[in-house]
């Protein structure tokens, strides 16, 4: 790796432990030795951090043989290198951590997951080296929590975590997720096993997050939640959301017809383009739903056609656009129209699908 003359020692270490470069990190910190407890801003992870989370292991031994704490936290997440580790799959760097001395169990970091919980709880660690990762964890003294038990389909350490403290099913995530609940992690992880199982075990199907939306509002895909729908449907009777999201159409006709502005009212077309469920959106349109209807979706008005855009929900895009939606409408949070939103997101048919409806 060549470096540029104006590069500083610290960008130069950083590198060297980003890329696994133990020849060129040695060197620097022989020269400066000082320099081996440098902090990346702008959130001061240290070099660590760096090479456990790019599962760098030969760098992790040379900074653990030189006195690096492998227990140093950054002030991003307030996590450990093992957080990091863990997070990116590298179990081989989780164990050396942890026979350094690293603490497998990391309570305190921002998202109040603990290291298995950053093993498990985030988008694609749902893998068999995920698995194994929290598997180490639990043999060096660590202990599954609710949302590290969903996260791996684990319905028995589920059962056994709600047995010994009910109070569980209703534990909310940190604020950087909003204060959702198990139930809304289901939802939004897709874990199929998971949503009857919460709400066998007494989980409120109405139950809302900090910004006031309930589970049903984080489905991506039509048929994620049915057994939240049917619930809330013996809970409340029908509403609207749920009648068009069960195919219920005789349910959803008496409700629109009782109130006709219900089909404009509360994200429903919004709510049925997240989640791709075309009949639901063609049924509504075809009641009066308008298409570019401007709604508060976790702080950002925006139109269905933005929601069909973050799903990917290509035949829906289709569908909104043929009945008039007008996808140069910005979005109040990112100032974004629907195609810049595509463009963003690397929905390419969608970009397409936008760019036709301009020529025709």
């Amino acid at each position: 790796m060549v470096n540029q003359p104006s590069e500083s020692v610290e960008g130069q270490l950083f590198a060297a432990a980003r890329y696994g470069d133990t020849g060129k990190l040695r060197a620097l910190l022989d020269k400066q030795p000082d320099k081996l407890n440098a902090r990346n801003q702008p959130y001061e992870h240290t070099l660590l951090h760096v090479a456990a989370q790019n599962g760098r292991l030969d760098v992790v031994d040379l900074l653990i043989d030189r006195g690096l704490d492998p227990n140093a936290r950054e002030k991003g997440d307030n996590t450990y290198p093992m957080h990091w580790a863990a997070a990116a799959g590298h179990l081989d760097v989780v164990r050396r951590l942890a026979d350094a001395g690293g603490d497998v169990i990391g309570d305190g970091d921002d998202h109040a997951l603990q290291v298995i919980g950053w093993a498990t709880g985030w988008e694609g660690c749902d893998d068999t080296v995920h698995r194994e990762i929290a598997e180490f964890l639990i043999s060096r003294g660590a202990r599954h929590h609710i949302y590290s038990a969903m996260s791996i389909n684990d319905a028995d350490e589920v059962r056994r975590i709600v047995e010994r403290d009910p109070a569980q099913i209703r534990r909310p995530q940190s604020h950087n997720e909003d204060l959702r609940l198990p139930l809304h992690f289901a939802v939004h992880r897709k874990l199929r096993e998971m949503i009857p199982l919460l709400l066998e075990l007494g989980a409120d199907p109405l139950a809302t997050d900090a910004s006031g939306f309930t589970p049903i509002a984080y489905a991506t895909e039509p048929d994620i939640d049915t057994a939240i729908l049917q619930a809330i449907n013996e809970c409340i009777g029908p509403t609207l959301i749920v009648a068009v999201a069960l195919h219920d159409w005789a349910a959803a006709s008496m409700l629109v017809e009782r109130a006709p502005s219900t089909v404009n009212a509360d994200g429903v077309l919004h709510l049925m383009a997240k989640r791709g469920n075309v009949a639901a959106v063609k049924w509504l349109l075809e009641h009066g739903a308008d298409p570019n209807e401007q709604w508060s979706h976790w702080g950002a008005r925006l139109t269905p056609l933005h929601l069909a855009v973050l799903s990917g929900h290509v035949d829906v895009a289709r569908v909104l656009l043929e009945a008039g939606a007008d996808h140069t409408i910005r979005d109040s949070m990112h100032d974004s129209d629907a195609r810049g939103w595509a463009t963003f997101l690397s929905r390419q048919e969608i970009v397409d699908l936008i760019d036709r409806s301009d020529r025709a």
